[in-house]
């Protein structure tokens, strides 16, 4: 992805999550012209989270009597490889620690051939989530080194996926001249894309990752992610214009600003009550993330790519499959074409 392009989440979790409407937004996003589509990852997850860390649908959805489902990612993309053509597939973003990485390079080898090289893998540390349930405690995986795991497992599946006897040892994994196929359609591998948002990310990204994908930073933000992660690239002879630099952003978009903020702004409110996200305004999250009319979406958009980024991960809010699809067409109408 070396163009400007733009992707969508889909409901594999939230309250409108459903095959049903996770096929049904995939399916809108190809024929409208968005380059991918993308999955959240976490295995376990908790009523509190699903009300209040909503990145699929919005607060107006949530009703007293739903189940916190979770659709796991590896098998929903693998769903919708069938189900598409040539919308790209991603994840963002794998919960790293809590993946063993053989078994995972050999998921996404295959989803790679399933998908026909349509495929992306982010990476990333993971939270806990959860205070009921832990993610971590319920693995039993250690929450402190998970970055440390993480870079391992990162070059443990980049072994499995190039070499033909793939060895590795490290502190958290250890194989030798495992015979695992079938390799990636890709060459030399799926792009692994790396995501958070602290300054440890974009240095993770620039020595391990070919894109990285943060999420709550402002463009200014970006900016100073993009260099650190450029002089780490250089740092370790690798070239920084080969990494995508990419964003994960809450958006909505109508005609007028006042709609397209209200659109935002309950489910805004909800994420601020989330024990694991300080924001302490919601002006916090409207200097991070892309709501309003057409014409603010278009000054947004241009203020993100002048601080480097190249891809757009849309978390749209909405409230009605129905108000997705009128966003998406928005998107479609007035966004997406001055980019091609």
């Amino acid at each position: 992805m070396n163009k400007i392009s733009f992707g969508v989440r889909v409901p594999n979790s939230g309250p409108l999550s459903s095959i049903e409407n996770i096929v049904k937004a995939t399916k809108s996003a190809e024929e409208l012209g968005f380059d991918a589509i993308w999955v959240h990852d976490h295995v376990v997850w908790s009523s509190e989270m699903h009300r209040h860390h909503i990145s699929s649908g919005a607060a107006e959805a949530l009703t007293d009597t739903q189940d916190a489902n979770f659709f796991e990612a590896t098998t929903i993309l693998s769903y919708l490889a069938a189900e598409t053509k040539k919308i790209v597939l991603g994840v963002a973003c794998l919960v790293m620690p809590c993946r063993n990485p053989i078994y995972a390079a050999k998921q996404y080898s295959t989803l790679d051939h399933l998908a026909n090289g349509r495929l992306l893998v982010g990476v990333g540390l993971g939270s806990k989530a959860t205070r009921e349930s832990d993610e971590f405690g319920v693995f039993g995986v250690p929450y402190d080194r998970r970055g440390d795991r993480t870079d391992e497992y990162i070059e443990a599946m980049k072994a499995i996926w190039t070499q033909q006897l793939a060895s590795y040892k490290g502190d958290f994994i250890e194989f030798k001249d495992a015979e695992v196929y079938p390799k990636p359609v890709q060459k030399p591998h799926p792009p692994v894309w790396v995501g958070g948002w602290m300054k440890l990310a974009a240095k993770r990204a620039g020595k391990y990752g070919e894109g990285w994908i943060p999420g709550w930073l402002s463009p200014t933000e970006m900016k100073v992610g993009c260099d650190i992660l450029a002089k780490t690239a250089q740092e370790n002879g690798r070239d920084p214009k080969k990494i995508t630099i990419a964003v994960e952003k809450l958006a909505t978009i109508a005609k007028t600003r006042e709609e397209g903020l209200n659109l935002a702004m309950p489910t805004l409110k909800t994420s601020s009550e989330s024990y694991e996200r300080d924001i302490d305004s919601m002006q916090f999250a409207l200097d991070r993330h892309i709501f309003g009319s057409v014409d603010d979406v278009r000054r947004r958009v241009d203020e993100f790519i002048e601080n480097g980024v190249q891809h757009f991960e849309l978390k749209i809010i909405y409230p009605t499959m129905d108000s997705l699809h009128r966003q998406m067409e928005l998107w479609a109408e007035n966004i997406l074409p001055r980019y091609n």
